[in-house]
């Protein structure tokens, strides 16, 4: 039996399911077997579920976002434990999940790989081949970030296996970085199947890699000195032309800033309700209404913005308005469909920001017409929302990933994941520079990206010196930049200030913890919980003896 469950764990278990259209997996014959991956046609739609992997990977932001300094519970509950460490065990759901799914994901790119050495000539073995390394590296990039030293599973499996040696953190970077490597000399510098793996993309995250490990224990200052050069390469002398907002704008996925991003469509989920980007249905309010009908999005209200995530813009920042839905109007989605005409809409709601002083009689009497009913709702403790926040629409939500092409449900919207902005790529070379002790150029690095965040006429008030440079600004500056998106808990994890961060701005971990002399970091042995604990059934059907991580 358990020969039967190690099998289980690791053997492929990911069904063909649709992404773009290049992406297209349909397998016409029903024939799932080892003579159609090795054909032509077989390995393309093998290659192409590789990429949807992605999708399950990123199926839920909990243990993405949840118990940082950017998120913390609204009026639905977090899981337990991964949002305030002090239950998080072995058993934790959301952590066992990912583990899993991303061990699917590494197998279905190792039987790629198999398939990439016998299947029938076809002149895009190499390119193939190139992105099926990659995206077996990114993956274990994922899981060493999360869960340390990790086993490097690199063959297909016909038969059982009953153990698995448990790699060092270090083995596990060497061996991300050797396949990023050789992954990028066989992809090209751009594709036109927007989606698929670039040069681009690989240098944007070997220089990830790279920043990352120069912070481990085994890292050195040449693995920030590589992260700058690479991120440069990725950078290519590419300002960011493109306004904050219009990068995300429903309908622009496909824009010249997103190195890499998860594909989704309509025809290619499973129903109007599942099998979407749930990224949407995060961090804000429940709106009323359902869906396209009314106009109104989907919301599960379990991941709010923190005060912090608020406190963090200014009045020069383009990116708050264009981050936050700060004027709703009568239907929600009107924001997007009616936009030339939002001066002629009346304002249900108005999110009214610590630097608008003017008085709420002087804002309704600049328009009457569309303001005398609006319901404001001034900055304060208020704007995060809690377990006790009894009204729909009670504080601001975050408006970059709406989607007013879905229904009403969870999983619905079809808008592209982005992984890999060119923003990011900026603020990766200048956290880099930084480490490696050139804060000049780190400054000119986090200046192009508050260029493009300068409101009109605002560049000069945006822009920084070399001694505003310090981790707290680029962390600052990549809450600004990255609201939403799926990197906070790996920032803080990388940059050793997880638990600081948390403890100064998550208020359901400061409240229910730290301010009553509990310390939800300290767990077994006297040991911190900063990695994320191995999953028990992962122990339990291990023959070899894998070490738990400590703290569990």
């Amino acid at each position: 039996m358990k020969k039967q469950l190690i099998l289980l764990l690791f053997m492929l278990f990911a069904t063909l399911t649709g992404c773009k259209k290049f992406l297209e997996e349909e397998n016409k014959s029903n024939i799932v077997s080892d003579d159609y991956y090795a054909t032509a046609d077989g390995y393309e739609k093998l290659v192409n579920s590789t990429y949807s992997s992605l999708r399950t990977v990123y199926s839920s932001p909990y243990v993405f976002c949840a118990g940082t300094d950017m998120y913390v519970e609204g009026r639905d509950a977090q899981p337990a434990g991964i949002s305030e460490y002090q239950n998080l065990t072995a058993d934790n759901a959301e952590v066992q999940t990912f583990y899993t799914n991303t061990y699917k994901a590494i197998q279905l790119a190792n039987t790629a790989l198999y398939f990439n050495d016998i299947t029938a000539s076809t002149a895009n073995l190499p390119l193939r081949k190139g992105e099926v390394k990659f995206l077996r590296a990114y993956y274990y990039f994922l899981l060493v970030q999360s869960f340390g030293g990790v086993s490097l599973v690199t063959d297909r499996f016909t038969t059982p296996v009953e153990e698995f040696k448990r790699n060092t953190a270090a083995e596990t970077y060497d061996f991300i970085i050797k396949e990023m490597t050789e992954a990028l000399a066989l992809v090209p510098e751009t594709s036109a199947d927007f989606g698929r793996v670039t040069k681009k993309a690989i240098r944007h995250f070997l220089a990830k890699v790279h920043l990352t490990r120069g912070y481990e224990t085994f890292g050195t200052a040449q693995d920030f000195t590589a992260a700058a050069a690479f991120a440069e390469e990725a950078i290519g002398g590419k300002t960011l032309t493109n306004t904050f907002e219009n990068v995300f704008l429903p309908g622009n996925e496909k824009n010249e800033e997103i190195l890499f991003s998860i594909q989704f469509d309509a025809a290619s989920l499973p129903s109007a309700t599942t099998g979407g980007n749930t990224q949407a249905a995060f961090f804000g309010p429940y709106q009323g209404g359902s869906g396209a009908t009314l106009g109104y999005p989907y919301r599960s209200y379990t991941l709010v913005p923190t005060m912090y995530t608020f406190n963090v813009f200014n009045e020069n920042d383009a990116r708050f308005d264009a981050t936050f839905m700060i004027n709703l109007y009568q239907r929600y989605y009107d924001y997007y469909d009616k936009s030339a005409d939002r001066a002629n809409l009346t304002i249900r709601y108005y999110y009214k920001p610590a630097w608008d002083t003017t008085t709420d009689a002087a804002w309704r009497a600049q328009d009457p017409t569309h303001r005398a009913t609006t319901t404001i709702i001034p900055y304060g403790p208020v704007w995060q929302a809690g377990r006790t926040t009894a009204l729909d629409n009670a504080t601001p939500t975050v408006k970059k990933f709406d989607d007013p092409k879905s229904q009403f449900g969870g999983a619905t919207s079809t808008r592209d994941l982005f992984l890999a902005r060119l923003s990011e790529t900026y603020l990766i070379a200048a956290e880099a520079y930084f480490k490696a002790g050139n804060t000049a150029t780190a400054a000119a690095r986090i200046n192009e990206v508050r260029r493009r965040a300068a409101k009109p006429g605002k560049v000069t008030e945006m822009t920084i010196t070399p001694a505003n440079v310090t981790l707290d600004f680029i962390l600052d500056e990549r809450a600004r930049e990255l609201v939403g998106e799926y990197h906070r808990w790996f920032d803080l994890k990388r940059t050793g200030t997880l638990m600081a961060r948390t403890k100064l701005y998550n208020r359901d971990i400061k409240t229910n913890w730290f301010d009553k002399g509990i310390d939800p970091f300290l767990g077994a042995g006297g040991q911190f919980k900063i990695l994320r604990p191995i999953p028990s059934r992962a122990l339990d059907l291990n023959a070899g003896g894998f070490a738990q991580n400590p703290g569990y």
